[in-house]
């Protein structure tokens, strides 16, 4: 019975996912346009206006948030994790709180194709005590000129180990780099509960997964082009998900609600050094 419970888990997940985050507005808006760079670029225009960099700092909290793509039952001291992963969070491009940070190497390339924007990234997360993870993270967008990384600290409170549900508490940051004209970050608070759920004998387990988030979002311009005050917004969203162990490997998914909804998913291997 599990089997096909888990599947149509996972298929309901991804299919309701899809659903929120298809709607994308027309693409027609004046690209700016900046050939320095052969990817979109962070660059801030003289059309810039203040409510619309409040909702660049608010939805860029979402989009840039650390999200661990997994359960809240600690890793165990020694245990190690390298995960490539991506998350698409359904933004709308041609809102100038998109348009007017970016510029485009010609004015045919929009920010993204399909239903949302992409980041991929790369994980590292090691378990530092019986009950503390650590974990860092890092993506640059290659032929443009901005980058992020962060960290992650998560301390279990309950431990599944013992009763079944495990509950944890995790703080992280996300800080962006490249860009002359603009300085942003995320700090994040998340509670986390999961169940794992053996599936054949120790080398395979799913553990479905709840939490909720709160953040704050920082956006500093530095621009001779305009002239705005600092952003420090808050923001809250919530999280479901699923993270799957198969031996060595590590699969996870999870949808964020939110003002701007995301998908999420992540692949790595796990090893006891």
């Amino acid at each position: 019975m599990r089997r096909p419970m888990i599947t149509t888990f996972a298929l309901a997940l991804t299919l309701g996912a899809g659903q929120t985050l298809g709607a994308q507005s027309t693409k027609d808006v004046k690209l700016h346009v900046n050939p320095r760079w052969k990817e979109c670029s962070f660059q801030l225009d003289p059309s810039l206006t203040q409510p619309a960099w409040h909702q660049f700092a608010q939805e860029a909290g979402i989009v840039t948030y650390f999200r661990s793509l997994s359960g809240a039952e600690p890793m165990g001291k020694g245990q190690v994790e390298l995960s490539l992963m991506q998350w698409k969070t359904g933004i709308h491009d041609t809102d100038a709180a998109w348009n007017d940070t970016f510029v485009h190497p010609d004015s045919a390339h929009w920010l993204f194709e399909g239903d949302g924007l992409k980041f991929p990234g790369l994980m590292l997360r090691a378990g530092i005590s019986d009950r503390t993870d650590a974990g860092i993270y890092f993506t640059k967008s290659p032929g443009a000129n901005y980058g992020f990384y962060g960290g992650q600290l998560q301390h279990a409170f309950l431990n599944g180990a013992k009763h079944g549900w495990a509950a944890s508490m995790r703080v992280s940051f996300v800080s962006m780099y490249g860009p002359r004209d603009v300085a942003f970050s995320v700090y994040g608070l998340d509670v986390v509960a999961s169940r794992r759920i053996p599936l054949f004998a120790e080398w395979a387990s799913i553990s479905p997964y709840v939490g909720g988030s709160t953040y704050l979002s920082r956006a500093h311009e530095t621009s001779s082009l305009v002239d705005l005050k600092d952003e420090n917004v808050l923001g809250a969203q919530g999280m479901v998900g699923a993270a799957a162990q198969l031996s060595i490997a590590r699969i996870s998914v999870e949808y964020g609600v939110a003002r701007v909804s995301s998908l999420s998913m992540k692949v790595g291997v796990s090893k006891h050094i």
